[in-house]
């Protein structure tokens, strides 16, 4: 592979901020064939043909690139405040950008402008940047809203409407990899070439999940239900109930259960494609919100299918364990004693997580890797990047070993009567997130549970799931599992 290299002079004087800035610059660097290497003093620069100077004066105007740092950043970072507590939502600025300072496929767009240091917001001619674009991508990336203010949702979760991407209207984009293709095409404008990653030779990819919270629809309670709520009490007319009963009867008599058979069919379809991905098992119970997994032959058999075809098992740890390290631990250790592998990854349920404590916990029990950080309510982009990175510690200013691979789009989001919007509805808005993951080359995670073959309650969603997945074979992507996902993103570029 060949890289360049590039010279980095940071002006900062207060260690954790170098730090930060460090980080966003080393996830940077992983997404283009750029090597950075971190110098201390003007001399060591002056005789390079580019450079990046992020600081406040600057001597040489014209040769290196110029990111004007911004006090105030540094000071919300220090006191740890949150953007919108500081100053008002409205204050940030939208700069109109076109290509080639973003990717063709955006024609015009807005990007959000915070942290301004100077006007105009880019002086493309001297090569400098007049807003803290390092500071920006730092506050999205480490997740910053999430560390430092303290709401929670019913069930303890950070309510997508607090996170500033959500406020400014731009979730649905991954603001981070717009600020680096900025840096990329001033590095480019420079006369250097930086490649976009490629996925085993494809452009993008997409990371396919699957989370298994409940093995059986009709339990002893979901027969109750089927017999005295959806059919009996129903508010359907009594045709559409007698029809929905005689169709559960029939294959309630035929032993076959809806949640099962989508098991098998989301496998086989998958094979057929050609495609493998990760499913997310439980191994514990520690609230109402968990159902129990029976361990029985048609699971067994199951988890043997999956070994067999090289598909991943990783961990869905229940409800409680997002803040205990004994329970998740404990859990961890059921799931590998029971399949007979290590098992690398984890995603919570109800996407429970709590920055203060469940990264360590990940940490500590050696996950390579977490898939939680998606919104609860939405899709789109949490932590407004289309990539996996390694989680920062805000308290501590480093970087843990564990991985996030952001997810960005799961089912669970338009049904239960979450949405009015119909199966073609939202087959586009699935479609139109991999077009934007594509255009940056990144990850698209999504997230399909085991219910999309249930034709009683989840009517047309394998239909969404099917299509999908083949638009994305079609659009030249690479299709996998988290772990083979994220073993060519570590051997393309970090050997």
């Amino acid at each position: 592979v060949n890289r360049m290299s590039l010279k980095v002079l940071l002006d900062v004087e207060i260690p954790s901020h170098r730090k930060r800035i460090e980080y966003v610059l080393k996830n940077f660097s992983l997404l283009y064939k750029v090597d950075l290497n971190f110098v201390n003093s003007y001399e060591e620069v002056s005789g390079e043909e580019l450079f990046i100077f992020y600081g406040e004066d600057f001597k040489d105007e014209g040769k290196g690139i110029f990111i004007r740092k911004s006090e105030l950043a540094i000071e919300l970072f220090e006191g740890r405040k949150a953007y919108d507590e500081v100053l008002d939502v409205a204050s940030v600025h939208f700069v109109s950008l076109v290509a080639p300072m973003i990717p063709d496929e955006f024609g015009n767009f807005a990007l959000p402008v915070f942290f301004k240091t100077g006007e105009p917001v880019f002086e493309i001619e001297n090569n400098k940047i007049n807003f803290d674009i390092l500071s920006c991508a730092f506050y999205f990336l480490s997740s910053w809203d999430e560390r430092v203010k303290n709401k929670k949702d019913e069930i303890g979760r950070f309510p997508d409407d607090e996170n500033l991407l959500v406020k400014l209207g731009v979730s649905n984009f991954p603001i981070v990899n717009f600020y680096f293709h900025v840096l990329k095409f001033f590095i480019e404008k420079s006369g250097f070439n930086v490649d976009n990653r490629k996925w085993n030779g494809k452009t993008f990819s997409v990371c396919l999940t699957h989370d298994v919270d409940v093995l059986r629809k009709w339990s002893a309670f979901g027969v109750y239900n089927e017999v005295m709520n959806k059919f009996i009490m129903g508010r359907e007319d009594i045709q559409a109930r007698r029809e929905r009963f005689a169709k559960f009867i029939y294959f309630f008599a035929k032993g076959e259960d809806p949640y099962r058979v989508g098991m098998k069919k989301l496998i086989e379809f998958e094979k057929s494609q050609g495609v493998k991905s990760t499913f997310f098992l439980k191994s514990g119970r520690t609230s109402k919100y968990d159902a129990r997994y029976k361990w029985d032959k048609f699971f067994l058999d199951f988890v043997d299918d999956l070994k067999r075809s090289g598909f991943e098992i990783a961990l869905h740890p229940s409800f409680e364990t997002f803040n205990s390290f004994e329970l998740m631990k404990e859990e961890k250790l059921k799931l590998e004693n029971f399949i007979n592998l290590k098992v690398n990854g984890v995603r919570q349920h109800y996407l429970r997580y709590d920055f203060k404590i469940t990264p360590s916990i990940h940490d500590g029990l050696n996950f390579k890797y977490d898939s939680t950080l998606g919104f609860n309510l939405r899709q789109g982009f949490r932590c407004g990047y289309a990539f996996p990175y390694k989680i920062y510690d805000v308290e501590k200013n480093v970087e843990l070993e564990v991985y996030e691979i952001p997810l960005v789009f799961m089912d669970a989001v338009y049904q239960y009567g979450r949405s009015s919007k119909g199966i073609e509805e939202i087959l586009v808005e699935v479609v139109n997130l991999a077009k934007v993951v594509k255009s940056f080359g990144g990850v698209f995670t999504v997230l399909f549970h085991n219910f999309v073959y249930d034709e009683f309650d989840f009517k047309g969603w394998d239909f969404i799931y099917e299509e999908f997945l083949k638009f994305a074979i079609n659009s030249d992507a690479f299709v996998g599992s988290c772990s083979e996902i994220l073993d060519l993103f570590e051997s393309e570029w970090i050997s």
